[in-house]
């Protein structure tokens, strides 16, 4: 009996459960990040110069009270340094449960990032970017205005301004190669005061590093097919494609100088904190049962 209850009773007093999995700190850790590859790898490398290069990372989690540290700059509707904070146009993006999809850049060499503005655009049905089949090869898509499809879209940070968002671009029509006309409808930044750049997305980064956060809950309810033309800025917005879980999108991501990179991701979570260690406490009270059964019967 003994045995047993010391078998649970140690596994229930060890740590089993990290509030925040996931590292938020402009890309000082990588914790609760898959790295992708190298922007100048074959399967990575989508289009562009292999001068510029960096590790591209990815991400996603349900919001869970993160919060952001290493002394980080960005985030807020007005960048700088005001990590999750939303204001008027970006209400109910990161509360808790609301699914976050996280792309994150590591500079190798090249470029610098000040002033840098990463662009990261969308496939919703992931068929229509892709790496090139040789680095340095031609036959990589990754351009928004020859890919995209209707309903797709890319968001834009501004490196020079604190991080904070910059644009909002969907298709309302088609790429070039996907049957035109290419008509492309922007929310640009400066909603409603003029100076606000207050998005449902967030960067973060470091002198050599950074990382983004899409809330696709907000970006769903604020910018998609049910809420046209948000917040009366432009007649010819009329919404974006859904990011729902579970789904994979493709990504072509202008991550530093003229190199763009391109990679499908799965909008699957991590595990939520907790779930596995629960699974665990399960499990050994299970073992318990069978220990004091087995003392009984000796």
């Amino acid at each position: 009996m003994k045995l047993a209850h010391l078998a649970v009773g140690a596994f229930l007093l060890a740590p089993c459960a990290i509030a925040n999995p996931i590292s938020i700190d402009g890309g000082l850790t990588w914790n609760g990040w898959t790295s992708r590859g190298r922007s100048d790898q074959l399967g990575v490398l989508g289009s562009g110069t292999t001068t510029d290069v960096y590790e591209v990372f990815s991400t996603v989690f349900r919001f869970d009270n993160n919060s952001v540290s290493g002394s980080a700059t960005g985030g807020g509707p007005t960048g700088g340094a005001t990590g999750f904070g939303t204001g008027s146009f970006s209400a109910g993006a990161f509360a808790n449960g609301n699914l976050i999809l996280g792309i994150g850049v590591r500079r190798t060499s090249g470029s610098a990032l000040s002033g840098f503005v990463p662009t990261v655009r969308f496939d919703l049905d992931n068929d229509s970017y892709r790496a090139a089949t040789s680095v340095g090869g031609a036959d990589g898509r990754t351009t928004f205005t020859q890919w995209s499809e209707f309903r797709d879209f890319t968001v834009q940070f501004e490196g020079a301004q604190g991080w904070r968002g910059s644009t909002l671009t969907m298709q309302a029509g088609n790429g070039t190669s996907n049957g035109g006309p290419n008509d492309q409808q922007w929310i640009v930044g400066g909603i409603g005061s003029g100076v606000s750049y207050d998005f449902p997305f967030r960067a973060f980064a470091q002198a050599d590093s950074y990382q983004m956060f899409l809330d696709a809950n907000a970006m769903n309810a604020i910018y998609g097919t049910g809420n046209p033309n948000p917040f009366g800025l432009n007649p010819n917005f009329t919404g974006i494609g859904n990011l729902t879980a579970g789904s994979t999108v493709g990504i072509s991501l202008n991550g530093l100088g003229g190199n763009n990179v391109a990679f499908g991701m799965a909008l699957t979570p991590i595990p939520e904190p907790g779930t596995g260690a629960l699974g665990g406490v399960g499990m050994l009270v299970g073992v318990a049962g069978l220990v004091r059964r087995r003392l009984r019967r000796g």
